[in-house]
């Protein structure tokens, strides 16, 4: 199985909920300067609520692919999960 191949795989089994699985795949892949690979590897540290890493790796996609909406959006959704403030929280 080709790099791509188990990126694709990984998607996959992110999309179904099989996180786990993913995860053990992901490390099997030799890491790639691609744009590609950092998307997935991105996704898949936001699964785990690695918000730092996440970060970095959308920021890598759009280093290499300025353009690449699908990162921009799920930079998006990380810095609005980490920017989240509920007053009633700090209310006693």
């Amino acid at each position: 199985m080709t790099n791509r191949e188990k990126l694709q795989k990984v998607v996959e089994l992110l999309n179904t909920e099989k996180a786990n699985e993913a995860q053990q795949l992901f490390q099997q892949i030799i890491p790639a300067e691609t744009a590609e690979y950092f998307l997935v590897k991105g996704k898949l540290e936001q699964k785990f609520q690695h918000w730092s890493e996440a970060i970095n790796a959308f920021t890598k996609v759009l280093e290499i692919e300025p353009e690449n909406t699908e990162a921009q959006n799920q930079l998006h959704i990380v810095q609005n999960i980490l920017n989240f403030w509920n007053p009633e929280m700090f209310n006693p």
